[in-house]
């Protein structure tokens, strides 16, 4: 599957998820959808800062990545993944589909949150 066919299959799995489980409207979720997948593209490239809304109703400040070189900790981690056997790859539970982990470069840990809870990165506006 070339880029921008795989682009397009990705927003709009998101999207209908978010129409079909979350009860958010289409226009809206596709707007949500692009917005998250330029967020995820930004993050396997370098340092993005973003925020979200936490579970517990607050907001969260982040500066995150998901890109060798951003975080000694980062990399560290991803050379010990590289080492350990492979065992066979899982599919996710659908709970845990549209869950993003990212590195959090403040922290030095791995944070997470839902793809709808995305409010705003450098790369895109609100979708409020």
């Amino acid at each position: 599957m070339n880029k921008k066919n795989h682009k397009r299959f990705v927003t709009c799995v998101l999207a209908n998820f978010l129409v079909h489980h979350r009860g958010i409207d289409r226009s809206k979720a596709f707007k949500m959808a692009h917005a998250f997948y330029k967020a995820m593209e930004k993050l396997a490239k370098g340092l993005v800062e973003f925020y979200y809304l936490k579970d517990d109703g607050s907001i969260r400040h982040a500066h995150g990545t998901l890109c060798d070189g951003v975080s000694e900790k980062f990399d560290e981690w991803k050379r010990k993944q590289a080492e350990k056997p492979k065992d066979k790859a899982k599919e996710p539970k659908d709970s845990v589909k549209h869950v993003v982990k990212y590195w959090d470069v403040d922290k030095e840990a791995f944070r997470s949150f839902k793809a709808e809870n995305l409010l705003v990165s450098n790369t895109d506006e609100t979708h409020d």
